[in-house]
C-alpha cells in the first residue's frame, strides 16, 4: 500500500481517529453503568453516573489519553519507547500477569491494586509492538522466513493464551498473519497460515468440553435452547430482532434486565441493537469503519517504520476484535470472549486501546521528516 503523499490530509485522519474514538467512548461509558451484570449489586435508583464510578474514572482516563497525542515531545518520545528493551519488558509484564492468571488465581481475571481485568489484555498490544520493532529493518517486502522469532514468540504467547482464552489467542495469531500480508509478505503463504490456524483452533477447542458444546451450539442454536450455551445465543437473536428500527431505547430493552448473560461485553452489540435498533447499531458500525479507516491512514503516515508497523497491528487489532464480537453476537461465529472495542465494558482494555490509539498519532506528528518509502507500501 502507498504511504499517501498530501501529508496536509494527516491532521484531519487524526482529529478523526480522536472524534471516532470519543463517541465510541462514550457509548461504553453509558452502556456499562446500564447492563444488568454489571449493576448487579448497586441501587438502579442512583444517578447514571454514580452507580459504576470506576467505569467513568477509566472513560476519563481513555478520553485523556486520546487527546494528549499532540504533545510538544511526541516524536521523540515515540521513538526511543519503539525498541527491543520496551518490547521485551512489555512481554515480561504480560506473560507474567499470564502466569499469575494460570497459577495463581486460576482464571481469566486478575486483580492487582484493587484493578480487575483480564491478564490477556496487556499482551494484545505488546504483540503489535514486537511486530513492529521487528519489521521495522525491512526495506523491501517481507519475506516470512526473515523473521522466525517473531513467529515463535508470537505463537508461543498464543499457545499459553489459548489455554484460557481462545479467543484472545486467536485475535493475536490472526492480527499478526495479516499483517505480514499487509507488509507485502508472499500470499502463497496464505494457505499454510489458515492451515495453522484452523490446527491450532481445533487442538485447543478439542482440549474444553465447554468449546465442543459452543460449537454444537453454534451448528444448531434453536435445537438446544434449554442449555446455558443456546440461550445466550439465541436470546442474542432474539434481541437483534425484536429492535427493530427504532429500538426499545436506551435502558428498555429486556435483555439488558438480566435476561442475556455477559451483556456487558462480549453480546454488548445485541444490548445495543435491542435499545437503539438497526438505526443505532448503524451508526455505531460506521463511527467504528471510519475510525479503522482514519486509524488506518494514519498509521501509513508514520516516518518511523517502527511506528508504522505497530499502527497498522493496532489498527488490525480493533478491525478483528470490531468484527469478531459482532459476528459472534448474530451467530457468524461460534461464542468467544471478545470484547467490543470502546464499548464494551472493559475499564482497563479501554485505557490500553487510547493508549496504542495515542502513540499511533503522536508518531505521525507533523513534525516528523517522512521516511523514504518501504517498497512494501507500493
Amino acid at each position: 500500500m502507498r504511504v499517501p503523499s498530501d501529508r496536509r490530509e494527516v491532521p484531519r485522519s487524526r482529529e478523526l481517529v480522536v472524534i471516532f474514538s470519543l463517541l465510541l467512548l462514550t457509548f461504553g461509558v453509558g452502556f456499562a453503568q446500564l447492563t444488568a451484570s454489571t449493576n448487579a449489586d448497586p441501587d438502579p435508583e442512583l444517578p447514571l453516573l454514580t452507580r459504576h464510578p470506576e467505569f467513568l474514572h477509566a472513560g476519563i482516563a481513555a478520553c485523556c489519553l486520546l487527546l494528549g497525542w499532540s504533545t510538544t515531545l511526541s516524536g521523540k518520545m515515540i521513538d526511543r519507547l519503539l525498541n527491543k528493551q520496551v518490547v521485551g519488558l512489555a512481554l515480561a509484564i504480560g506473560l507474567g500477569l499470564l502466569g499469575l492468571s494460570l497459577f495463581v488465581a486460576n482464571e481469566r481475571w486478575v486483580t492487582l491494586g484493587g484493578l480487575r481485568f483480564q491478564a490477556s489484555e496487556p499482551l494484545k498490544f505488546a504483540i503489535p509492538l514486537l511486530c513492529g520493532v521487528s519489521l521495522a529493518r525491512t526495506s523491501g517486502k517481507v519475506k516470512i522466513r526473515e523473521h522466525p522469532w517473531l513467529l515463535l514468540i508470537t505463537a508461543g504467547v498464543a499457545a499459553a493464551i489459548a489455554i484460557q482464552d481462545l479467543g484472545s489467542a486467536a485475535l493475536v495469531l490472526g492480527t499478526l498473519v495479516m499483517l505480514l500480508f499487509a507488509a507485502g509478505a508472499d500470499w502463497r503463504w496464505l494457505p499454510a497460515g489458515i492451515i495453522t490456524l484452523g490446527l491450532f483452533g481445533g487442538l485447543y477447542i478439542g482440549m474444553e468440553e465447554y468449546r465442543i458444546r459452543r460449537l454444537g451450539v453454534w451448528l444448531a442454536p434453536w435445537e438446544q435452547t434449554n442449555t446455558n450455551e443456546g440461550a445466550q445465543l439465541t436470546e442474542s437473536l432474539r434481541a437483534i430482532h425484536q429492535g427493530g428500527l427504532e429500538g426499545a431505547g436506551v435502558g428498555q430493552g429486556l435483555r439488558s434486565q438480566g435476561y442475556l448473560p455477559v451483556d456487558e461485553s462480549d453480546f454488548v452489540f445485541a444490548i445495543l441493537a435491542e435499545e437503539t435498533g438497526v438505526l443505532g447499531s448503524a451508526l455505531v458500525l460506521t463511527t467504528f469503519a471510519g475510525l479503522i479507516f482514519s486509524l488506518w491512514r494514519v498509521a501509513w503516515q508514520c516516518p518511523n517504520p517502527a511506528a508504522r508497523w505497530f499502527g497498522v497491528a493496532v489498527t488490525i487489532t480493533v478491525a478483528m476484535q470490531t468484527a469478531i464480537n459482532v459476528w459472534v453476537a448474530t451467530g457468524l461465529l461460534p461464542t468467544k470472549g471478545i470484547a467490543l472495542p470502546f464499548i464494551s465494558r472493559a475499564g482497563t482494555g479501554w485505557i490500553l486501546l487510547a493508549g496504542a490509539i495515542m502513540a499511533t498519532l503522536m508518531a505521525s506528528h507533523p513534525n516528523h521528516e517522512p521516511e523514504p518509502t518501504l517498497a512494501a507500501d507500493h
